[in-house]
């Protein structure tokens, strides 16, 4: 609302429109957006370092190894490039690694750039970050015709490595998202050492979350996550060990109007089946058959049938490492939760 409209303006005009000014004189100026309450939060895994945060669930994400972004609403990255432009005003939560001979002089050497380049910035301070000792350098910059961004810069300085994460919002909405930006940071966890001796192709013991537009679900940190062509099927994602032999895959196809004994029936025949038996996914009945594709390779598939949908699960372990795969993978089983 706009305080600066003057009610001789509405005087002689319906008097609908002149109590209409007197209200938006009543509210004293343009109104505030009001604090953002923290929702349903997803995570993120960087695929290369291993580290992860959780960001609102529904904004949209651009990564690489390395370097992550999560933008509120479409276009907002356009506006942090560009803040000038014609784009939205939005908020940005954002994670980058550097390996570099001297983090310290590297983050140093940022923090002048910011100053160079007419960035205000504020107090330094030290703060905890994943159990890390760390260095936040709040920031603000007034880039004309009442645009203005605020935001904050979490330095990690470790021996090699560099971690910066920013949270920043332009005009009232850095203070809308504090809680949100909170939470994203608390988040934040850095990447564990690998357990001395453990074989590094083995399902990791920590997971991540995972979720698609079918279901939800947890996975090994150390599997990658990919959707491949999906050919003839409505949807296929697949979670691939640091040993390629080893995987589990997702994929969706009409059940046809088939039982779940009758699709199971119908795909068992393209198989021969070593072994069967029941399971649950997401709480529904679940029929799975297991066989050896080569001599040192299993593999299992599980079929379930939810709103018309089928949902397979194939799963690849090495035979020789059964039991540290067949628990890894039944955690990853029983965290399906359909939508």
């Amino acid at each position: 609302m706009n305080a600066s409209v003057k009610i001789y303006s509405l005087l002689g005009r319906v008097p609908g429109l002149l109590l209409l000014g007197l209200l938006l004189i009543g509210c004293g100026g343009q109104k505030k957006t009001p604090p953002v309450p923290v929702g349903q939060m997803e995570e993120y895994r960087d695929p290369g370092y291993g580290w992860r945060i959780s960001y609102p669930q529904g904004w949209l994400s651009n990564s690489e190894i390395g370097h992550a972004q999560f933008f509120n609403q479409p276009d907002v990255d356009k506006k942090f490039l560009d803040p000038t432009g014609a784009f939205p005003n939005g908020v940005l939560i954002e994670v980058s690694v550097t390996k570099t001979e001297n983090a310290a002089q590297d983050r140093k050497a940022r923090v002048d750039e910011m100053v160079k380049n007419n960035f205000v910035m504020g107090k330094e301070e030290g703060v905890t970050i994943a159990d890390m000792q760390a260095l936040h350098d709040p920031y603000s910059a007034n880039w004309g015709s009442g645009t203005k961004e605020t935001g904050d810069h979490y330095y990690i300085i470790m021996d090699t490595m560099l971690y910066d994460i920013r949270m920043a919002g332009f005009g009232d909405l850095y203070d809308a998202y504090k809680d949100v930006f909170t939470a994203a940071l608390n988040s934040f966890q850095l990447p564990k050492p690998a357990v001395k001796g453990r074989d590094e192709t083995l399902p990791s013991e920590e997971f991540s979350a995972g979720e698609n537009n079918y279901f939800r679900y947890q996975f090994p940190s150390n599997f990658n996550v990919s959707r491949p062509a999906k050919g003839s099927y409505e949807f296929v994602e697949v979670l691939e060990g640091k040993n390629l032999s080893t995987s589990i895959r997702f994929d969706i196809f009409d059940a046809k109007g088939l039982t779940l004994e009758k699709a199971f029936d119908q795909n068992k025949g393209k198989y021969k089946p070593e072994s069967t038996g029941k399971a649950t996914v997401s709480g529904e009945p679940a029929l799975w058959l297991q066989y050896s594709p080569r001599k040192d390779l299993d593999r299992r598939f599980y079929f379930s049938v939810y709103k018309g949908k089928v949902l397979r699960v194939t799963m690849d372990w090495i035979k020789a490492q059964k039991d540290d795969y067949l628990a890894a993978y039944e955690k990853v089983l029983g965290s399906i939760k359909f939508k």
